[in-house]
């Protein structure tokens, strides 16, 4: 038969240097902040004509070799110009 010993240290925490709660709060919202400045630089303005003609133009490539692929890009672009209230 074994016999163990089990030790326990005792639980150690650091204390927090003055102004470190407060540091840390500053340094997440300027993160945020940049973060939310690049997102919004990042996104470019909507331009749903222009798509729907690329993709008519897409379909009307492809209608020789797969006819089935272009009538549904046919099919999704005319959905989404009645989404938008365009017909």
């Amino acid at each position: 038969m074994t016999t163990l010993y089990l030790q326990a240290a005792t639980p150690f925490a650091p204390a927090n240097p003055l102004g470190a709660r407060a540091g840390a709060a500053v340094f997440v919202a300027l993160y945020r902040l940049l973060a939310g400045l690049v997102r919004a630089a990042s996104v470019r303005p909507a331009r749903p004509e222009r798509d729907l003609r690329a993709v008519r133009e897409l379909a009307w490539r492809h209608l020789e070799t797969d006819p089935r692929f272009a009538a549904d890009l046919l099919a999704s672009a005319d959905h989404h110009e009645r989404m938008l209230g365009r017909v």
